[in-house]
């Protein structure tokens, strides 16, 4: 039963995180290429910076919201109480110090507008997170799922009213401002109408107590995951210029939106069924690994291999003013697979109170990426980035693996089985791409690329029907 409630979530999860990127893609597509890379990078720094400041609202209280809830939910509303009486004067803290850092950090006033705005949009989604987290840790991603749909819809229905009448940046996170009220209200209506929750903070003394207890080794760990997914973009900023910034936004929105399509759904999933059996069934508890390794390798690795093989077709036809950006692109498509996979290993860490060791690896590849930044951003400038991106992402996987070993048993042959056979049906799958590239069309190309590398999957016995029977359970 509970196998089946993971399949459904995911399934949930996922086509309404399909749907959202997918829209997502087709607007950030837009203003792209409706925008100049300098105004870009505009965009994308204020948003970078302000993700920066982020983790200091929440300071890693969400992943413990989450593990406390799933296990005791009759103590779930006072744990929330607790949280959003915590938050209320970090997040006040944290904007006072993101407006003084932007102010003395040399920005025009147009940036440090921007930079304001996002700054409450920052603020909006800390608060709505930790409201679904509530659902989350209930093993409901129902209501979450609509609303991701809903968001994105505003965010690309007023976006483009913007671009279309006034064109300026401002007006971009504006759009977003209002797509977080919308999520902020309507996670906090669901909880009052839905679970009967009472959202007034409380400021419960055991509870706040406990909580402060085990959130340094969160929050640590969120730190160094902020700065890790954000310096590369400040940096380059600042060492580069906010065309360098413009450049290197497209590559990584195409990889952080497969990034938040799959690995993250299964993360919103596997994350409380991980608590739940790290206390219940150590068995299950692999097995669920397992089962996610194998999902997200089959899924990572032609995805990975697929956009390196089409990176030139794919930047022709969508960006053909980025020429420039091929290179970066393929490098940072290769990272896909270990940042899949680094998903269930980190939030496995977790789930068993190992967040110190999640903490560790990331605050490892968290400094190395940032000496890697400012050694290559000077010199290859958004290519110094990708290198930066591809060969961090693979070392924390590599860390994590250390860990995990030592609390779940894995056979390292039936690892290398998996990814064999997904390897084995990709490089058909390449071979075909190689052989019809120049007579079919991408979007023709792409469907006839899957059916081949499922095929094949099927045929080497990597993937069975039985599991999408299960998916839709």
């Amino acid at each position: 039963m509970q196998e089946r409630r993971l399949a459904k979530n995911t399934t949930y999860f996922t086509a309404a995180l399909t749907f959202q990127k997918i829209l997502a893609f087709v607007y950030f597509w837009f203003i792209s290429n409706s925008l100049m890379p300098g105004q870009l990078g505009q965009y994308v720094f204020a948003l970078s910076f302000t993700t920066l400041f982020s983790i200091f609202v929440d300071l890693g209280l969400s992943p413990v919201l989450t593990r406390e809830a799933s296990k005791d939910g009759q103590k779930a509303n006072d744990f929330l109480r607790s949280v959003i009486a915590l938050k209320i004067p970090l997040g006040i803290l944290t904007l006072l110090a993101a407006w003084i850092f932007i102010n003395i950090s040399g920005k025009p006033p147009e940036v440090r507008l921007l930079v304001y705005l996002a700054s409450f949009v920052m603020l909006l989604d800390s608060f709505s997170l930790s409201f679904w987290v509530i659902f989350r840790a209930r093993h409901n991603l129902k209501y979450e799922s609509i609303n991701t749909i809903l968001v994105q819809i505003i965010i690309f229905t007023l976006g483009i009213i913007a671009l279309k009448t006034t064109g300026q940046v401002k007006h971009l996170i504006v759009a977003l401002l209002g797509a977080s009220l919308f999520n902020f209200l309507f996670s906090a209506s669901l909880l009052k109408l839905k679970l009967r929750f009472r959202l007034w903070p409380k400021w419960n003394s055991e509870i706040v107590s406990y909580f402060i207890k085990i959130i340094p080794a969160f929050a640590l760990a969120g730190i160094f995951v902020k700065i890790y997914n954000t310096s590369d973009s400040v940096l380059l900023s600042y060492l580069a210029d906010d065309e360098a910034v413009g450049f290197f936004a497209i590559p990584a929105k195409v990889v952080y939106a497969f990034q938040q399509v799959i690995p993250a759904a299964f993360a919103a999933v596997i994350f409380p069924a991980f608590s739940y059996y790290h206390c219940n069934s150590k068995e299950l508890l692999g097995q669920t690994f397992i089962k996610a390794f194998r999902y997200l390798v089959i899924i990572s690795l032609p995805l990975s291999l697929a956009l390196v093989t089409l990176s030139a077709p794919i930047i022709n036809l969508l960006w053909p003013e980025y020429q420039t950006i091929i290179p970066t692109f393929m490098i940072m498509s290769l990272a896909i697979p270990f940042i899949f996979l680094a998903f269930p290993t980190g939030y496995l860490l977790n789930a068993c109170d190992r967040q110190k060791n999640t903490t560790l690896n990331r605050g490892l590849i968290t400094a190395l990426a940032v000496i890697l930044n400012i050694i290559l951003i000077p010199q290859y400038t958004f290519f110094g980035a990708g290198i930066t991106f591809l060969v961090t992402n693979l070392i924390l996987l590599f860390l994590d693996f250390i860990w995990v070993r030592k609390i779940i048993a894995l056979s390292l042959n039936k690892l290398l089985l998996i990814v064999g056979k997904s390897l084995l049906a990709t490089a058909i799958m390449i071979i075909f791409i190689l052989i019809l590239e120049n007579y079919f069309s991408l979007l023709l190309l792409i469907p006839i690329s899957a059916l081949v590398y499922f095929t094949v999957l099927l045929l080497v016995k990597g993937f069975n029907f039985s599991e999408l029977k299960l998916s839709k359970s």
